[in-house]
């Protein structure tokens, strides 16, 4: 039986200069193809900062409502008591916790330049905090009301947490957060697509590699607004360490995040977790990881998608739209958002 370390005093001894660049962005859409540039071939790549675009830092308002460990994602067997960190983290109360800017995320996650240790600087050319429904917009995907559709995203480091698909008019009204979460999408079937990028070897062999369907973990209860559908990230963290300890209130917030990272695999492989050591487990064998900078990886990310079927309401109006995903973290206290311009028929 393996028994997690706990490493808080190794860490505090470690110099922050080491540390400094170990916390990045994180996730976006990647179809439609979104404002924020992110693509199906890119899958979680973050090199043109298309995962830059969030909230931090946010908490919930109230006591958790998701405590059960199959919808859990981050110290899944704790639900209360003082080892339970992750209770006022976004995910614990889907939806709740607020958010910067539309709906659409800010760039850098906040309107101040003090947090770039944690991923909280805006895409090369971008001011801080500006709202992502400023960008321009993109040609629109349509899409049949009462039909289901493909959405999907791409990790660039996984928070755990998980994620839910809105829409609100974009045709001359106000659009905000409040709109988005009047139009929650439903998830269509129990089963979700992990779809490769694009893969190169002396050429495309993109074609190769299969679409891979795993159960999907949806969370209804508990969710705001009311009855609204959310699904669990389907992809583990690892697990490492507890981190508990790291989130010591006399550590810094930039510390507390860096010592998380640790606890969750950053750089331990260029994705995938050593066995037996993961958050919850893998719904397919290989499927978990959490970040990594090592062997030059950059900020490409994991290289699939997470692809669901989603039902267009039918009794919207046609029209303009904007689609909205919100993902909502447990390791952190972040939520991720992006936008895509779509036409409903």
């Amino acid at each position: 039986t393996h028994t997690h370390t706990h490493i808080p005093m190794l860490f505090l001894a470690l110099p922050l200069l080491a540390l400094a660049n170990s916390v990045l962005g994180h996730g976006h859409i990647t179809f439609p193809p979104p404002r924020t540039n992110g693509s199906l071939a890119k899958a979680g790549d973050c090199e043109n900062f298309s995962c830059f675009w969030f909230t931090q830092p946010t908490v919930i308002p109230g006591p958790p409502t998701v405590n059960a460990e199959e919808f859990r994602t981050f110290n899944v067997k704790v639900s209360s008591g003082p080892k339970d960190w992750s209770r006022i983290m976004p995910w614990r109360a889907p939806g709740t916790a607020p958010v910067f800017g539309s709906g659409c995320g800010i760039a850098g996650g906040s309107v101040f330049k003090n947090m770039s240790h944690n991923g909280g600087i805006p895409p090369p050319g971008i001011a801080q905090g500006a709202d992502g429904l400023t960008l321009p917009a993109t040609t629109p995907t349509v899409w049949k009301r009462g039909s289901a559709v493909e959405v999907a995203w791409g990790i660039m480091a996984n928070h755990g947490g998980g994620y839910s698909w809105r829409l609100c008019p974009n045709q001359g009204g106000v659009v905000n957060e409040a709109c988005f979460q009047q139009h929650p999408l439903k998830f269509v079937g129990n089963t979700t697509v992990l779809r490769a990028g694009e893969v190169t070897q002396w050429g495309s062999i993109t074609h190769l590699i299969p679409d891979y369907v795993i159960p999907r973990v949806v969370v209804r209860n508990g969710t705001y607004p009311p009855g609204s559908e959310w699904a669990r990230n389907p992809i583990p963290a690892c697990l490492l360490c507890d981190q508990g300890p790291c989130m010591a209130p006399e550590l810094p917030w930039a510390r507390q995040q860096e010592c998380a990272q640790i606890c969750a695999g950053f750089n331990l492989t260029t994705f995938q977790c050593p066995p037996r050591m993961t958050q919850f487990p893998e719904p397919l064998s290989g499927l978990s990881g959490f970040y990594s900078i090592a062997d030059g990886a950059g900020l490409r990310g994991f290289n699939y998608n997470i692809v669901d079927q989603v039902l267009v309401p039918p009794e919207l109006p046609a029209g303009r739209y904007l689609l909205s995903w919100r993902w909502d973290g447990e390791q952190s206290r972040q939520i991720w958002q992006n936008c895509a311009d779509v036409q409903l028929v």
